[in-house]
C-alpha cells in the first residue's frame, strides 16, 4: 500500500447533536491537510448507524484540488493536484461507498469501545488500491468534544 489517497474524520458521536448511535465520516481527496487546511470545497459526509450499520450519504466531495503525496522526488512533501471524480469510487459507486461505511463504521466503534466507550474523533486515510480492494490507516484519535 502507498499514501492513503482520501483522508478522513470519524466523529463516533453525531457531533452536532452528539447522537452516540451515529458515526459521523467527513472524507476528502488526498491527504488529511485537504480537509484541515481549509482548502475550499466540502468533503464527502457519510453517516452510520451503530444499531443498524445503515450508511446515508448526506453529501459528495466537489473539492477541485487535494494535496497529495507526490509520486516523484522520493515522495517528500505534497504537491496540489487537480481532483478527477471519475476517478474516485466514493463519487460514482454507491456499493464501494457502502462498504468503505461499514469499515469506518467497525473501527470507529472498535476504537471507541478501547477507549471505554468515549465517543472519540479519529483521523486517518484510505488507500484505495486497485479494483474493490482499500486499506484503513488510523494516526490518532483523541475524546471528541
Amino acid at each position: 500500500w502507498g499514501p492513503p489517497d482520501v483522508s478522513f474524520v470519524l466523529h463516533t458521536a453525531r457531533p452536532h447533536d452528539s447522537n452516540k448511535d451515529v458515526v459521523m465520516a467527513e472524507v476528502a481527496p488526498g491527504q488529511g491537510e485537504t480537509l484541515a487546511s481549509g482548502t475550499r470545497g466540502t468533503p464527502w459526509r457519510l453517516e452510520m448507524n451503530k444499531s443498524t450499520g445503515k450508511v446515508e450519504t448526506l453529501a459528495f466531495a466537489n473539492f477541485s484540488h487535494a494535496l497529495m503525496v507526490p509520486t516523484t522526488s522520493g515522495g517528500r512533501g505534497l504537491v496540489e493536484v487537480p481532483v478527477d471524480y471519475t476517478k474516485q469510487p466514493l463519487s460514482h459507486d454507491a456499493e464501494f461507498r457502502d462498504k468503505v461505511g461499514k469499515q469506518m463504521l467497525a473501527v470507529g466503534v472498535a476504537i471507541e469501545d478501547h477507549f471505554g466507550k468515549e465517543p472519540q474523533d479519529i483521523e486517518g486515510g484510505l488507500v484505495t488500491g486497485s479494483g474493490k480492494d482499500m486499506g484503513m490507516v488510523v494516526s490518532q484519535t483523541r475524546p471528541q468534544l
